[in-house]
């Protein structure tokens, strides 16, 4: 509830705000959060999920969000602790939800919370979308050097998104990239930030993103065709 509080008068009640996620990242004891926009993440009172049945699924969908946009900071929301159930078995568990970490501390230090009011972000976003070092698109993100070993850089890789619902690249990057990949979550205007070896990453939908006007004309979006297309093709 602390970080809930720090919040309040800034992230909570304001127009356009969807909801409100609180991620922890751990950095020489001292805990930190920061913050994104993804368009279909969520968070609701638990009242009210009691009475739904795949609420999450239900409210990340557009007509229920209407624009709305979720702040997450950095570190993964949730840790699914149950191994099995109505939705849930160990395997499934082992490969998606084990290795996650979490928050263990109650106290945590809030930084930057003036960056998740909606022109900040887009100025940060679009700050290091200029700043950054643009990946080789040559090569296949799957490649164990597709990724530089730099700490502390920005990296900018752009990938073929003709529209909103065009995932079938970023599903088999996220493959790759061994993170979530069985639906698109935590995209903001076909964009995903993330931190892949120990350096920032920005993933840029093209041409579907607000964000896609800043591709040098000499780069070629990454385009991965899904497991399904090959084998209708065979």
């Amino acid at each position: 509830m602390d970080e809930i509080q720090t919040l309040n008068p800034k992230a909570i009640g304001r127009p356009g705000r969807w909801a409100l996620y609180l991620r922890i990242k751990t950095e020489k004891d001292k805990q930190h959060v920061r913050f994104a926009y993804p368009d279909n993440a969520l968070n609701i009172p638990w009242e009210f999920v009691a009475i739904m049945w795949d609420w999450d699924m239900w409210m990340r969908l557009p007509e229920v969000r209407k624009g709305r946009e979720c702040v997450v900071p950095d570190i993964s929301r949730t840790y699914h602790f149950g191994a099995s159930g109505l939705n849930m078995n160990s395997y499934f568990h082992d490969v998606y939800f084990k290795k996650h970490s979490f928050n263990t501390q109650p106290l945590v230090e809030l930084i930057n919370v003036d960056s998740i009011k909606r022109d900040n972000y887009e100025q940060l976003i679009v700050g290091m979308i200029k700043r950054g070092t643009i990946l080789d698109h040559s090569k296949s993100p799957c490649e164990e050097n597709f990724i530089p070993e730099k700490k502390g850089k920005i990296m900018i890789m752009f990938i073929k998104m003709d529209d909103p619902k065009d995932f079938v690249t970023w599903l088999q990057v996220a493959k790759c990239f061994k993170i979530w990949d069985l639906d698109a979550r935590g995209y903001h205007k076909s964009m995903w930030r993330m931190h892949m070896m120990e350096s920032e990453m920005l993933v840029i939908g093209v041409p579907n993103s607000e964000y896609a006007k800043y591709k040098p004309s000499n780069i070629t979006p990454i385009y991965l065709e899904s497991h399904k297309d090959k084998r209708k093709l065979r």
